[in-house]
């Protein structure tokens, strides 16, 4: 009984990282989200390379070499390629990106192949993770595959983003 008549102050639920955000000259006002179109290609270079030293399936050698093709020419950005930009983009910034659901390494109609696995040993790439921010410590992008309890990963995905604030999360459902 005694939880239904306890109080709490949210103030002190509160993490650090959300007082490093709370200062109004550099949040708060309307900022421009554009990207430099230079920095937008280098972007765009960075993650639609693979090692040449790693074996990939033939069909992802060629939709990372027709991001390629596209990137450089600016015409035919496909969705996927759409998407790892701006999340690309966030990274370059300084923020990092989290991303679950079922299928989100893949992208359920195969278009995001955020992790992209080798044919000839344990192991996969993650090409986003190749866009590194100035005070990288971490991983900044996460595509985490889950399963359909959906009440369990939304939970978790809540929690992680109340305590994370310079980290976009995403659930896919």
């Amino acid at each position: 009984m005694k939880s239904k008549t306890n109080t709490f102050n949210k103030e002190e639920w509160a993490s650090e990282e959300w007082e490093k955000i709370k200062d109004p000259k550099l949040y708060g006002k309307f900022k421009d989200t554009g990207v430099n179109l230079k920095r937008l290609k280098e972007i765009g270079e960075t993650i639609s390379h693979l090692p040449a030293d790693k074996k990939f399936h033939p069909q992802i050698l060629k939709i990372f070499q027709a991001r390629m093709e596209s990137i450089v020419s600016g015409k035919g950005i496909d969705w996927g390629t759409a998407e790892a930009l701006a999340f690309g983009s966030l990274i370059d910034e300084g923020y990092h990106v989290r991303l679950s659901g079922q299928d989100v390494e893949r992208g359920t109609f195969s278009h995001r192949h955020a992790h992209t696995f080798t044919q000839d040993e344990d192991g996969f790439y993650v090409p986003i993770n190749s866009i590194k921010s100035a005070n990288e410590q971490t991983r900044s992008f996460i595509a985490a595959n889950s399963h359909l309890s959906e009440y369990a990963v939304l939970g978790f995905e809540y929690g992680y983003a109340i305590t994370h604030p310079m980290c976009l999360v995403l659930w896919e459902a």
